[in-house]
């Protein structure tokens, strides 16, 4: 023993009579690692989070039909068949922005009521809706809904008075932008 160095802030009682028998090692409890579970229960967190955001996004949603006698706002364009010639060239009527009560001039509480061709294109479509479509040729002389010469439903601008449109096929492009359901108040 005789070159031990010792730690000059111990007696050398301490340094070399160390008869201090070392403490037995700890004994640990064997504990199944929780990681994996908690990884799994994250996983169904995150999946039922995406599972409900991807139900709502695509859940139809109670959308307002347009019907009879309600307001609504689109934007519409319309030509002769002759001037349209598929780039939108020449339109006749071109309205952006426009309300337009939803019944037909063959309606009586109706003054200014849509062709019964566009009335009913209109009838059950939503906001949002929209597409270009054509009405045949319409004579109504005596004004009583009946094309004069098919005797079928006159659907298109069947009056003298309507000028540019008269006996002729016409085209339609629309869009609806927002519906107002009648007597309902604006908000």
């Amino acid at each position: 023993m005789g070159n031990l160095k010792r730690n000059p802030k111990r007696s050398k009682e301490e340094t070399y009579n160390n008869k201090e028998e070392p403490l037995p090692p700890k004994k640990y409890a064997y504990r199944k690692s929780r990681t994996s579970i908690w990884m799994v229960l994250i996983f169904l967190a995150i999946s039922g989070i995406l599972i409900i955001a991807i139900f709502i996004t695509f859940t139809p949603r109670e959308t307002e039909i347009i019907e009879n006698y309600d307001l609504v706002l689109l934007d519409y364009t319309i030509w002769a068949e002759e001037n349209y010639d598929y780039n939108y060239s020449n339109p006749v009527i071109e309205m952006y922005n426009a309300t337009l009560n939803v019944s037909s001039r063959y309606d009586e509480d109706a003054e200014d009521g849509l062709i019964l061709g566009f009335y009913n294109e209109l009838l059950g479509k939503s906001v949002g809706h929209g597409r270009t479509f054509n009405i045949d040729v319409s004579i109504d002389l005596d004004k009583d809904g009946i094309d004069d010469v098919t005797n079928n439903d006159a659907l298109g601008y069947g009056f003298p008075e309507d000028g540019l449109l008269y006996n002729k096929t016409i085209m339609i492009n629309y869009k609806i932008l927002a519906i107002q359901k009648a007597n309902a108040t604006i908000t």
